[in-house]
Formats: structure tokens, C-alpha cells, sequence
């Protein structure tokens, strides 16, 4: 999830101009605003109101207020069609507990440009009339055979439609594979007017190898230490492989690999931030960090090497709106300050992507405003809830269907929505991930995940892998009584997600592997367990670990460690930071079993912000020798090689990656831990060349 500080940079990345300065009529105290009842900062000062975002916001103030002095008078509607002056469109904005898009708005799908109009470009293929994707259901849960369903829809439901599996093409959107299927499968859907896309390749799980097997207490895959390589390119993580498994990690956790937001223009002055990763374009795996070609090659390696490897899952929402695919948009409350489109990930070119927010224009086929539509996923304007602002921790429909800091919110009660998550997931077991976090899982309901998960189990042949689990990222705050600790609540990730999985089906084994990353460890464990009571449900539906990458954030309050841990870029000492990552291996808070409590634990090896602070990232894609737009106060952050076999762990220095999981005395509390070796001494060297080997002593 985007802690406060994240979500803060999220939403004003959407506006690339800055905010006038404050109306002193809005200096209302807070127990005498008057709600305006308006949900988005364009709407609100739009109206005249202001607009004050209150983050905790335990008192429920309002957001949106009526200035000192009389209520303003409601402007006049804008005319349809592009719209004059410095207008912009404010439709499909939610009434009351209203949460779903209105069935009208369908008729604003069908926005991107056809080839040969203006603002195509190549990588559009024929998404403007054309949308699919591929629907993979394994046999059975040994995952040797497949059955895969193209699910297609062309703007004319006239048009005949072919399908290209593995360049032989059927008039059937089904077909049937198994082993001998061994290389990834190319699709092409065709139309009978000429319109044709290719999707992503297939993987099919068959052919990722098996793990290979270690010494030690891993328990099938349900129990060791994570290493969260924060910002590391697919290539580098697989030639830190190798490594990892001589010093003892159960497998490594990337960052999100779909096609997410890029740019050449600065935001703040930084390009490419870092949360920019956590905006989707689409769920090709074609993410910041490496093609799907170089995903799948480093996967491999490391299941070759013994090291599983899991996803970062962003399903919540899409791009934020605003940042989008359109070049047509402008902000009434910056005086009208212009911009273009979004870029993303995809290599060549990016996929369309629109949604609603700061648009004036209307599209070329449709005659209507932009609204939320994601062609490569394929999402339409019915698949997300209508806007909200999200002003309320504490009130369910907020939590689930709010506008996160302005990112388009998917409507997870859709079957088709749950339906294409779950595919997004059969398609990371498929190119062979073991699992995956769940970013932003506490604003999606209980129930939708349930039913996600009820799908996805379906498409891996009716049971969870062995070696599979996930776990969401629910954060704790003043909210936690309702989010874990009172069962009774419909809104709870505890004992009540607990009883809704079991009623749908899943085993008590099964519901183990769906965890919870526990935000109150290391200070409050308890409030991450069901109930909040470790006494009563154990630690095994949980996930630990001291840092993590939301809290690195300049004024983050994602946790509150005080004393019993701390962030290791934010001014922690090294000794500081290490004697927090040995204790999550010996004597983690809450446990009284070291050998079976809290059976996976995470280490996030990050990198330090660039000087002055610039938070880009060091892959090199945050460096101003790509900036084409407004790059003249562009602050750079250039490429840092992320592997280094010399390291021990520690590495400090501007824009410089940390590599903490690498410490000796890290590693050597993980091999004990993990009953890795003999039990009194062991002298392992790490494989880092013959002048650089590292003695442990476990």
C-alpha cells in the first residue's frame, strides 16, 4: 500500500503543476468546516471550496470545505465536446454511497486513435477496436496440462474473429496444451476488418524447472528469509542468485514487473521516481526492471540455484488519474498549466492508457470525455468505481472503493475484474513465481479477495501449489480493531477473512499461505495477528520484517517502530540496523518458538537517495540524460551496478544500493535459524571471487 508520504507524491505527480498559493478564506478551523460534499481537489476548488486533505483522519473532517464568508454559487454545466477556456470535464464523480461506474458511461470505451490518425503511435496496434487476453486453467494442481480460452472483444460485435497459437490459426478461441508445449506460446487475434494485436507470450508453469533442493528447514517452501532487493534490474538479481542460496535465503521478493508509468519529463524535478512502479498500465510483464524475456531468464536461474522467487502484485488500481496515455491535459488551478502524456515501461513504445482526470478533450470516435480505459489489460470505464476521494480510514466503502491519492480504483466486485486478476496471477505462476505480495490489499474488501483467490485457485487446478503463499499489505493504524482485531467486522483481514476463506472452500493449509504482512511488527505484533491475539491464532498467517520500502519516504508514517526497529537510509546506525535484523532471525518480538513462529521474514536491501535527496532510482532511469521535456532543474540519479560479488553488506554513499542482506552476522542468524550446516561452528565462503571470499561463522 502507498504509506502517507508515498501516497502524497502519488497524488501530486498526477498534477505536473503546482497548487496557487493558499486563499486565506480557508483558514477555517477544523470543527467548523462545512462539507462542501465534493470528492477531488478539481472538484472542489472548482466549486469554489477548499480543499485540505487530513491524513490520519480519525475525525472524519472533511477534505472539501465551504470558505469563511457565503457559499459560493454553482457554476454553469460545461457544453459537450471539447471545452472552452480553461474548463475541464468533471463526469462520472460518485452521488452518496454510490461506488459503480453508471452503464451509460460505456459508451465512452473504443478512445484510442486508429492507425493513421493523429497521436497513434505503433505500439497502440489495433487496441481501438480490438481487445484480448489469454485465460489459462491448468488440468490439475500437478500443472502438466492446460486448457487456455482467448477472452476477445472487437468494438463491432459483427466482426469474425481468428486466433494464431504458435503461428497456427483457428477459428476457435480454445485449445489444449501440455508438455510438449516448450517454449513460450505466441498469440495473435485477428479480425475479419483487418484489426489484429498480439498479446504477451504464455508461459506455462511445466516448463520452469523445479527447485532445486537445499540442506536445511525449508519446509516444501513455507518457511526462510526473503531478501526485498529494492530497485534491482531482473539481470542483476539473477546474478545475485548464486549468492543467495549459499547464504541461506529461501528465495528473493522483486518490485512490480507489469507495464508500469514512465517519463521524460521530471516530476518535482526528479524523472521516474520510484512509485511510479506502483501505477499499472497494463499486466504485461514488461515492468521498469527488464522485458518479460529477462524476467523469465533470471526466474529460471534462480529455481536452477534453489532460490524461489516472488512478485510485487499491484491489482488495486491502475495509473493515477492524469497520468495517462492521453497528450491533452490541463489544470484550471495552476493557471491552466498544459500537459502531455505518460510513457510507461514497455520497450519500443508504450501501451494506451486514459483515465478522466484534468481532461478537456473528447475522442475522435466516440464524441465523448475520456474516461478510465486500460486497452492492454483490457480494462473499460465500467471496471473501475466511480471517483472518490479517500478521506476516511475507518469507513469501509472509502477504504474499498476511495480513490487512493487520486489512483484509478478498480472495481474488484466485477467477476470480470476478479477474473483478470486471477489470470494476471495464473500468468506469474506460470513463468514461475512461488508467490507474491498483494500491494494495497486492505482497500480491496475481504470478500473480492476471497473470490479472486477462489478463481485463481480454480486456474491452478483446484489447489494451491506446495510451495506457494502470498501475503497482503494491510496496514495498521487507528483502524486496526476493525482491519484485525474484531472478527465480527465485515471489513476484517483476521479471523474474518479467515471464516470467509474457509466457507469457499480452502483448506486450513491452504488459508495458511494466504498471509498478512504484519505492519505492527516490530512495536505491536500482536495488532497483525487475527484477533490481535498471538495466544489465540498463532503467528503463521504472517509475514515480519524490520524495514521496509514505503518507510524510507522523507516523513513516512506507513509504521510506527519507535524503539524496536528502525530504517536503515533514514540516519540508523549500521550496528543499529544489523543488531534489528539479527533479532528477526533469534528473538523476534511476540515469539516464543523460535524454530516455528513467524515462518517467513523478509530483509530489505534498498539503496540510499541520491544527493540532496533526489529519490530516483539507481537502475539508471532516473538519470536527466533521458529527459526531453522541461529538463532544464531535472536533478539526476545515475546507474549504480546493483550486484556486487565483493560486498559484505553495509554499502553506503549517495544513489549507492545498501546490499544489508549480504552482512555477515545477518546471514549467519538466518543458516542457525534455518538449521543450515552443523549446529556448533560451520565456516561457509560465500562465492564472491577468490579475492573477496567471506568467512561466516554460524
Amino acid at each position: 500500500m502507498l504509506s502517507i508520504s508515498k501516497a502524497f507524491l502519488v497524488a501530486f505527480s498526477i498534477a505536473v503543476a503546482v497548487r496557487g498559493t493558499q486563499d486565506a478564506k480557508c483558514d477555517v478551523a477544523a470543527g467548523e468546516r462545512k462539507d462542501c460534499g465534493l470528492g477531488q481537489q478539481q472538484q472542489c476548488e472548482g466549486a469554489g471550496c477548499c480543499w485540505q486533505p487530513v491524513n490520519p483522519n480519525p475525525g472524519n473532517l472533511p477534505w472539501c470545505f465551504l470558505k469563511s464568508g457565503p457559499a459560493p454559487a454553482p457554476g454553469p454545466a460545461p457544453p459537450p465536446g471539447p471545452l472552452p477556456t480553461c474548463q475541464i470535464f468533471s463526469g462520472n464523480h460518485c452521488d452518496g454511497n454510490q461506488i459503480h461506474t453508471e452503464r451509460s458511461f460505456e459508451a465512452n470505451r473504443w478512445y484510442t486513435p486508429l492507425k493513421g490518425e493523429k497521436d497513434y503511435q505503433q505500439s497502440f496496434q489495433d487496441y481501438g477496436k480490438l481487445v484480448a487476453f489469454a485465460h489459462v486453467v491448468y488440468t490439475d494442481a500437478t500443472l502438466s496440462s492446460a486448457s487456455l480460452a482467448i477472452v476477445a472483444t472487437h468494438k463491432d460485435p459483427s466482426m469474425k474473429l481468428s486466433y494464431v497459437f504458435g503461428g497456427k490459426e483457428q477459428t476457435s478461441n480454445q485449445a489444449k496444451f501440455d508438455k510438449t508445449q516448450t517454449t513460450p506460446l505466441d498469440i495473435v487475434v485477428k479480425g475479419s476488418d483487418g484489426s489484429k494485436i498480439t498479446l504477451e507470450p504464455v508461459d506455462f508453469r511445466w516448463n520452469a524447472p523445479a527447485v532445486k533442493p537445499r540442506d536445511g528447514d525449508f519446509r516444501g517452501g513455507q518457511k526462510g528469509a526473503i531478501a526485498e532487493l529494492f530497485g534491482w534490474p531482473h539481470a542483476e538479481i539473477e546474478a545475485e542468485c548464486a549468492d543467495l542460496a549459499a547464504m541461506g535465503y529461501l528465495g528473493v521478493k522483486v518490485f512490480p514487473v507489469m507495464e508500469q508509468l514512465m517519463s521524460t519529463e521530471p516530476f518535482q524535478n526528479f524523472l521516474n521516481p520510484w512509485y511510479f512502479m506502483y501505477q499499472p498500465v497494463s499486466y504485461r510483464l514488461q515492468g521498469r526492471m527488464g522485458t518479460r524475456d529477462d524476467l523469465r531468464k533470471m526466474i529460471h536461474t534462480c529455481r536452477s540455484l534453489g532460490v524461489r522467487v516472488y512478485a510485487d502484485a499491484v491489482v488495486n488500481h491502475m495509473a493515477g488519474g492524469g497520468n495517462d496515455a492521453n497528450p491533452y491535459h490541463r489544470n484550471p488551478q495552476a493557471g491552466c498549466a498544459k500537459w502531455g502524456n505518460k510513457s510507461s515501461s514497455l520497450a519500443g513504445g508504450h501501451s494506451p492508457s486514459y483515465t478522466q482526470s484534468y481532461t478537456y478533450t473528447t475522442g475522435k470516435h466516440t464524441g465523448k470525455q475520456p474516461l478510465q480505459e486500460f486497452p492492454a489489460v483490457p480494462y473499460g470505464p465500467l471496471d473501475f468505481h466511480c471517483e472518490r476521494s479517500l478521506s476516511s480510514w475507518n469507513d469501509p466503502l472509502q477504504l474499498n472503493a476511495g480513490w487512493l491519492s487520486g489512483l484509478t480504483d478498480l472495481d474488484t466486485e466485477r467477476d470480470n475484474v476478479q477474473e483478470r486478476i486471477a489470470a494476471y496471477f495464473t500468468d506469474l505462476i506460470g513463468i514461475g513465481f512461488s508467490g507474491f505480495r498483494v500491494d494495497a490489499a486492505k482497500h480491496i474488501q475481504p470478500e473480492d479477495l476471497v473470490a479472486i483467490f477462489g478463481k485463481f485457485k480454480r486456474n491452478l487446478g483446484g489447489a494451491l501449489p506446495e510451495d506457494f503463499f502470498t501475503y497482503f499489505e494491510v496496514l495498521l493504524g487507528g483502524e486496526a480493531d476493525m482491519l484485525m482485531c474484531n472478527g465480527g467486522s465485515d471489513y476484517n483481514y483476521g479471523s474474518g477473512l479467515v471464516n470467509k476463506l474457509a466457507k469457499a472452500g480452502f483448506t486450513k493449509d491452504e488459508i495458511n499461505k494466504i498471509k498478512i504482512w504484519n505492519s505492527g511488527y516490530p512495536k505491536e505484533p500482536e495488532k497483525g495477528i487475527a484477533d490481535c491475539d498471538i495466544g489465540k491464532s498463532g503467528t503463521q498467517r504472517v509475514v515480519i520484517q524490520n524495514d521496509d520500502h514505503d518507510q524510507q519516504n522523507p516523513g513516512s508514517s506507513s509504521r510506527d517502530m519507535q524503539n524496536a526497529g528502525c530504517v536503515l537510509i533514514k540516519g540508523c546506525a549500521e550496528a543499529t540496523h544489523r543488531a534489528f535484523e539479527v533479532e528477526l532471525f533469534t528473538n523476534p518480538p511476540g515469539s516464543t518458538d523460535n524454530k516455528n513462529d513467524y515462518p517467513i521474514r523478509s530483509v530489505l536491501s534498498s539503496f540510499y537517495w541520491g544527493a540532496n535527496g533526489v529519490q530516483g532510482m539507481p537502475d539508471g532511469k532516473s538519470s536527466c540524460d533521458l529527459c526531453t521535456v522541461n529538463c532544464d532543474t531535472c536533478k539526476s540519479m545515475g546507474y549504480q551496478k546493483a550486484h556486487d560479488p565483493t560486498s559484505k553488506g553495509y554499502d553506503k554513499g549517495d544513489g549507492k544500493y545498501t546490499r544489508a542482506h549480504r552482512d555477515a552476522a545477518v546471514t549467519a542468524a538466518i543458516r542457525k535459524w534455518m538449521d543450515i550446516g552443523d549446529d556448533g561452528a560451520l565456516m561457509i565462503t560465500m562465492p564472491s571471487g577468490a579475492n573477496a571470499a567471506q568467512a561466516i561463522v554460524v
